[in-house]
């Protein structure tokens, strides 16, 4: 699936969990039938080829000498940005030169964890810059993708205010006007409300940085950067309604089709958010293709008790990492990587919570 990391199934012993932690207020608006749903489309790609382990060159070691008049080695030179930016990066490497590539990433808008690791999150940061800088979307760092990270990166003016829901005036016509210039289509009325809300919600989507609706220095620099919201990222709904029952029925039709990253269609095979994608479609709900954490924050939050088959179950762990189909009754229908197909079971003790686009 397109999504910010691969995903697995946790349980642990104990209740169920639902976690509506940062989730005080209802995100976005329900959609239906043949609409459009509003949300983010998500950059996809599956990795081909094998997995490379990279090393910033390493310093040639001292050689032993049994003479004490030898003279004592010279410390090793630190490694320079040139050394780094001279080895080839791909999925699976890891090393100084990734920790570095990632701290160039976060220069250009990305919220990576800096840890030498070149996972699924790292990757789409990769290819976001390579998009925004016009070479070729491969995910694989080479020379054009390292002279597109180079120099300070596209930051916004540093005396905006920070801006959330409520906040009214001129940062906030700023705001909208700089998110219309993006792709959005909302008044320029000085006043942050629901439809600037939902804008602010698809750019930071299509970022790749926190989606919290609160516009902060990442969110600045992305709105002065190249970051786009794709077509339809803030479109309204039409008010049909969405008939649930076809939607499990769909997701049901591919029990037992196999578990593959970033799958979309039933001959390919599905991940978690490409389930949703095709059972939400072949329901007759135009759904768009995002990641799990694109299609929790493009609907509304809702409560146990108000969640009704056809509704998503999001699990909060790893970034919104992985969601299943509601199927009523406490089951969720989900492509499962650790099971390596699409499944129907009852939803596990890991923190949840319900998601709709009714």
């Amino acid at each position: 699936m397109f999504r910010t990391a691969p995903r697995a199934t946790h349980r642990a012993p104990g209740r169920a969990v639902i976690d509506y932690r940062g989730l005080a207020a209802p995100v976005g608006k329900g959609v239906g039938g043949a609409a459009a749903i509003g949300a983010v489309s998500a950059t996809a790609a599956l990795v081909g080829g094998a997995s490379a382990t990279a090393q910033a060159p390493a310093a040639p070691a001292a050689s032993a000498v049994g003479s004490s008049s030898a003279p004592a080695a010279a410390p090793a030179a630190a490694p320079t940005s040139s050394q780094y930016t001279s080895v080839k990066l791909r999925k699976g490497s890891r090393g100084n030169a990734v920790s570095y590539l990632q701290e160039r990433l976060n220069a250009y808008g990305a919220s990576l964890r800096v840890d030498g690791s070149f996972g699924p999150a790292t990757l789409k940061a990769v290819k976001n810059r390579q998009s925004a800088a016009g070479i070729g979307v491969d995910g694989v760092v080479g020379p054009k993708t390292w002279n597109a990270l180079s120099g300070s990166g596209s930051k916004a003016p540093s005396s905006q205010p920070k801006l959330r829901q409520g906040s009214r005036g001129s940062a906030v016509r700023t705001l909208q006007s700089q998110l219309n210039a993006r792709g959005a289509d909302i008044a320029v009325d000085g006043s942050f409300g629901p439809a600037t809300a939902k804008a602010v919600r698809a750019l930071q989507s299509a970022a790749g940085i926190g989606v919290d609706t609160v516009v902060g220095p990442k969110t600045w620099n992305a709105l002065y950067g190249s970051t786009s919201i794709p077509s339809g990222g803030t479109g309204a709904s039409t008010g049909t309604s969405i008939n649930g029952s076809a939607v499990v029925a769909a997701a049901r039709a591919q029990l037992g089709v196999r578990y593959s990253w970033g799958g979309s269609s039933p001959s390919g095979g599905l991940d978690c958010s490409g389930l949703v994608y095709h059972a939400y479609n072949q329901a007759g709900v135009s759904m768009p293709r995002k990641t799990a954490k694109g299609y929790t924050f493009g609907g509304r939050i809702i409560s146990q008790s108000q969640a009704q088959p056809g509704d998503l179950v999001a699990f909060t762990s790893n970034n919104y990492g992985h969601m299943g189909i509601y199927a009523g009754g406490g089951r969720i229908i989900d492509a499962s990587s650790s099971r390596g197909q699409v499944v129907e079971r009852s939803i596990w003790n890991a923190p949840h919570v319900f998601v709709t686009y009714r």
